[in-house]
C-alpha cells in the first residue's frame, strides 16, 4: 500500500480507521471480489479508496489506498457501481 502509492499513503494513512468504520460509498470489485471502500474528503473534494480482500486464511486485510479521479466517482455513482452507505 505504501510503496505502491507513497504520496496518498502519507496523506491519507492516518484516516484509515475512519474509511473502515464510516465510508461514503461501496462496492464490490468483480474482477477480484475485493470490497472497495470510498470516503470523500471535503479538504480538497477528493475521493479516497481503500480496497480490502480477503485472505485465503479468512482475514481481512486492507490492500491499497490511494485517490481516485473526481469525474471517475462520479460516472461509478451514476452508473450505480458505487452505492452510498
Amino acid at each position: 500500500m505504501q510503496s505502491s502509492h507513497p504520496k496518498d499513503y502519507l496523506l491519507y494513512h492516518s484516516y484509515i480507521k475512519d474509511i473502515l468504520l464510516s465510508p461514503d460509498f461501496a462496492c464490490i470489485n468483480p474482477k477480484d471480489g475485493s470490497i472497495e471502500l470510498v470516503k470523500e474528503f471535503k479538504i480538497g473534494l477528493e475521493y479516497v479508496k481503500l480496497a480490502i480482500r480477503l485472505s485465503s486464511s479468512g482475514t481481512l486485510y486492507a490492500r491499497s489506498l490511494y485517490r481516485l479521479n473526481n469525474n471517475r466517482v462520479k460516472n461509478f455513482i451514476a452508473k450505480g457501481t458505487l452505492k452510498k452507505v
